[in-house]
């Protein structure tokens, strides 16, 4: 088994994270200010609020770490934060470079670093499990006609390693992405 990382997008991530917590204070420090309840319940409402803002933090950090592709001679699983996916490479059809653009989502989940779902792209209606909203990937045809979207950092060494796995009938692009 071989996996692949995503090429995630995590421009100014600690900035966010750091403008989210202090926020989480600022409104922990506000609610217990203003809150007109006497003894410990002011205290327990602002750490509730700091502890929701920080949890969103967390799952921020956490969601884009979980994604990562897993090839082995039969399957290609792609794993999320949320579950994984398992493609037999008998039903590939076609593995081609491509430069995307994802657009409108319906059903999926779009974070910085993260966009895994149905999307309506620059190449049309696809999955995506990729790390960013657009650049160079791969994407999958599948006998059932859906298009898969991967954002392997080494997308040439993963071109390589299904082209020895797939039957002869598949194909396999070697060449520059696809516009």
């Amino acid at each position: 088994m071989k996996t692949f990382e995503p090429d995630l997008d995590l421009s100014g991530r600690n900035l966010r994270a750091l403008a989210l917590l202090t926020m989480a204070s600022a409104l922990a420090y506000y609610t217990y200010r203003v809150s007109a309840a006497p003894g410990m319940w002011p205290a327990l409402l602002a750490l509730w609020v700091f502890l929701l803002v920080a949890g969103s933090v967390a799952l921020l950090w956490w969601m884009p770490a979980r994604l990562r592709y897993e090839l082995t001679d039969k399957t290609l699983e792609i794993q999320t934060a949320f579950g994984r996916r398992r493609i037999l490479l008998e039903n590939l059809r076609a593995v081609e470079p491509v430069e995307y653009a994802l657009g409108r989502r319906s059903g999926s989940a779009a974070l910085p670093g993260y966009y895994v779902g149905r999307f309506q792209s620059s190449l049309g209606k696809l999955t995506a499990y990729a790390g960013r909203p657009a650049g160079e990937g791969l994407l999958l045809l599948l006998h059932t006609g859906e298009m898969v979207l991967l954002t392997p950092k080494q997308s040439g060494l993963l071109r390589q390693r299904l082209r020895h796995l797939l039957p002869p009938a598949t194909e396999v692009e070697d060449d520059e992405p696809q516009k």
